[in-house]
């Protein structure tokens, strides 16, 4: 179930940067997002994610649209923060989305709104699928910035 994929990428996280000093958490390569802003930018985006699925259970037409500037993350200072903060953010806001989830029904799943960017409607099941891939895409970034 999408709920246990949500709920897996803390652990995931956890298992990547396990034994790993903070110094090699902040390091950015080529201009890239370092380890803790990559998580930092997960746990940026868990108010949007949480607004939309409001968005879905309040029938508004269209979802609330995402800052693709990525501004909060920018801002957000995330490699001045100790990784156990970055993540201590980033699980509270994981558990409050999957909390508001986790014992929805066949219907509520299949309600639709409008995605504002891709101009396509989406269910809401649709909605955390997409937020799942989203957060292997920046599991993927992390492994990769760990191995160089």
């Amino acid at each position: 179930m999408i709920i246990e994929r949500l709920r897996g990428t803390l652990s995931r996280i956890e298992s990547q940067v396990k034994n790993k000093t903070e110094d090699e958490l902040s390091r950015k390569i080529s201009g890239s997002w370092s380890v803790k802003e990559q998580i930092g930018h997960l746990y940026d985006l868990e108010e949007l994610w949480y607004g939309r699925i409001e968005d879905f259970l309040a029938g508004k037409d269209s979802l609330r649209a995402a800052d693709m500037t990525n501004s909060k993350t920018h801002g957000a200072n995330h490699n001045d923060k100790n990784i156990d903060e970055v993540l201590k953010q980033f699980t509270a806001s994981r558990n409050k989305l999957i909390a508001k989830v986790k014992n929805i029904d066949e219907a509520t799943a299949s309600i639709t709104a409008l995605h504002p960017r891709l101009q396509k409607p989406m269910r809401l099941v649709d909605s955390l699928f997409f937020v799942a891939e989203h957060d292997d895409h920046h599991l993927a970034k992390i492994r990769e910035l760990l191995n160089n």
